[in-house]
């Protein structure tokens, strides 16, 4: 009778334990904002989002995560600096496409060929989310056309290491009988601006295969991350590339020291159509899988392989 009466006693406790989560969801009506115990964690924009009233409407952009924070409090992301309008924190765009015969540049907004818009959630918890996203040919014109339908999950997971981490899994599709080529190009895909002031000398990125932000670009990586001190503490960014996704270990574009302007901050891209180009067609989708730990500590390599090994072995 004992045995049962704690029984009962540990399941209620479990159960007050899930009801009372410290994971808060905030939606208003622009955007998503994640906290766990009162800290932010990220943000992500699923409202159209414009630059300063100064700067051409053209770099508008709906659908990217920024700032993503810390638990401690740091911000990671940098949002359209006046060096790179669409640059958008941590956002996912493809460059050098080719569809119904005709170039389209989804990243560079201010050629009006192209750009990506959120359509609408089909889940929201506060253990992430799972939404559409529109790849948009000749947006805001008379031939206005969806060329690709990105379905887009988010999952916020538990760091073993203090922090957290993200699940984000995208899907593509041709959203008409067309066809549509990711052609061979140095840049397009998953990609993040961080912080302006992590420059050498106070940030440091390394890849699984030992490169760093002087050498990396053009080279493969299974996982890489960047790291340093904040404004009151230290924090990485590991992005780990699943063993699944196109062309694993997936090529590279890095902003070395000498890149926009000399001012060494970082642009990082896991590419996967770098070095060969992947048709998608009606039949057919593109997934990628990628684990984004945001940690309030710095880490080697060591710890970087194990975490990718661990996510290396997971469907």
């Amino acid at each position: 009778m004992k045995t049962y009466i704690l029984f009962f006693i540990a399941l209620f406790l479990v159960s007050c334990e899930l009801t009372t989560s410290s994971d808060i969801l905030i939606d208003n009506g622009h955007s998503l904002k994640f906290e766990r115990d009162g800290k932010r964690l990220f943000t992500y924009n699923y409202g159209m989002t414009y630059p300063p009233t100064s700067i051409d409407s053209v770099y508008k952009r709906s659908g990217f995560f920024h700032p993503i924070k810390s638990l401690n409090g740091e911000t990671l992301t940098n949002l359209s600096p006046s060096d790179h309008y669409h640059h958008y924190g941590l956002w996912y765009a493809w460059t050098k496409t080719t569809f119904d015969g005709k170039e389209i540049d989804f990243w560079n907004v201010a050629k009006k060929q192209g750009t990506v818009r959120f359509r609408e959630f089909t889940d929201r918890s506060t253990q992430g989310f799972s939404a559409i996203l529109d790849h948009v040919a000749y947006p805001d014109s008379q031939n206005e056309q969806i060329a690709m339908i990105e379905n887009l999950k988010i999952e916020i997971g538990n760091s073993s290491i203090p922090g957290y981490y993200l699940d984000y899994i995208t899907t593509l599709k041709c959203a008409t009988e067309k066809p549509i080529t990711l052609e061979c190009y140095r840049y397009g895909g998953l990609v993040i601006r961080t912080r302006e002031d992590w420059t050498p000398g106070r940030a440091d990125f390394k890849t699984s295969e030992g490169f760093t932000q002087k050498d990396a670009d053009n080279t493969d990586a299974r996982w890489a991350f960047y790291q340093g001190k904040g404004d009151h503490s230290n924090a990485c960014i590991l992005i780990l590339s699943h063993p699944s996704n196109l062309n694993h270990p997936e090529p590279l574009r890095i902003w070395d020291e000498k890149a926009n302007s000399g001012k060494g901050d970082m642009m990082w891209n896991f590419s996967p159509t770098k070095k060969q180009a992947y048709t998608l067609r009606p039949e057919s989708e593109l997934k990628l899988r990628y684990r984004i730990y945001i940690l309030d500590e710095l880490i080697d390599s060591k710890k970087a392989e194990r975490l990718w090994k661990r996510f290396g072995k997971e469907d």
